[in-house]
């Protein structure tokens, strides 16, 4: 009965683990679009993120809950918008701008190793062979996916390409929070809509420092209408990652970037036309194969 039940779960999880890498993408492709009509990197990320938590409070309503407003879950909220969103916003615009965009995405990459390696040490979950073994096939698929980027990537400034490995420190350590200290009792979709609206609030904090929000643009309607859009698939997003997190756990999680680049490879040869190698097949099929395997429990 209990194997049933875990095999159940894990069945379920890997479902919403490619279901979350394929919103991933989706958003990947969004923001990319979504930039190209003249909306500005910040204030991307603070009304996509406003956006998603102002879409999940009627749903909210709709299902009788409520967003837990303890002190502890108030500076819950703002330790996870400064660690998951903001601070990675901000170290991306530096590490980016001196580095390149190649190394910013690739760093992702070290995410779920991070995560495995803290929560083991915390005790949150267990490590085991199978475990690793997945989570180091699903980098290997990933690195696959990237050689082209690796290739690219411009080490001559040693300090900033130090500064970048924050980013998946950061990433990792917000995994870590939100399985931690899940407020007890609350669905996936009030702690999403909460991180939302907070993760906005941190953004916007820091927006001036970088952009002038004066002459962020609204009135243009395409730009309205990716503004609202974004909100609506990064609502859909956010609570499918947090519904992820609290059945899986953060391991399994953190593999979201990995199953996203996947899936973005895969819509970008179909939407515009990228060239898919061998390479890049062996890429995906090692992704899907470290997933599967990192995903199973240990055996009881």
């Amino acid at each position: 009965m209990i194997a049933a039940r875990l095999s159940g779960a894990s069945e379920s999880a890997i479902s919403l683990l490619g279901l979350c890498g394929f919103l991933f993408a989706s958003r990947i492709m969004m923001n990319k679009v979504a930039l190209e009509t003249g909306i500005q990197p910040f204030q991307l990320g603070v009304f996509a993120n406003l956006g998603a938590g102002l879409f999940l409070l009627p749903w909210l309503a709709a299902f009788r809950q409520r967003i837990p407003t303890a002190p502890e879950h108030l500076v819950l909220y703002v330790v996870l918008g400064l660690v998951s969103f903001a601070v990675p916003s901000v170290l991306s615009y530096f590490v980016i701008e001196r580095v390149g965009p190649a190394y910013t995405s690739i760093v992702y990459c070290l995410s779920p190793l991070l995560t495995m390696t803290f929560a083991a040490g915390l005790g949150i979950e267990r490590m085991f062979l199978r475990r690793f073994i997945g989570i180091v096939i699903g980098f290997t698929g990933m690195i696959a996916l990237v050689q082209q980027q690796v290739l690219q990537i411009d080490i001559g400034q040693p300090v900033w390409v130090a500064v970048g490995l924050a980013i998946p420190v950061c990433a990792a350590v917000g995994n870590i929070i939100r399985s931690a200290w899940w407020p007890k009792g609350t669905s996936a979709l009030a702690f999403s809509c909460g991180a939302s609206l907070s993760s906005s609030v941190m953004v916007a904090l820091m927006a001036p420092v970088f952009e002038t929000p004066l002459i962020w643009r609204f009135a243009d309607p395409a730009i309205l209408s990716w503004l609202m859009g974004l909100g609506a698939m990064s609502a859909l997003s956010q609570v499918m990652n947090f519904r992820l997190q609290q059945i899986a756990g953060p391991v399994v999680f953190s593999q979201i970037g990995y199953w996203g680049t996947g899936f973005g490879v895969l819509l970008a040869a179909i939407l515009f036309g990228d060239v898919l190698t061998a390479l890049s097949f062996a890429g995906l099929a090692c992704i899907m194969a470290g997933g599967i395997l990192a995903n199973r429990r240990a055996e009881i």
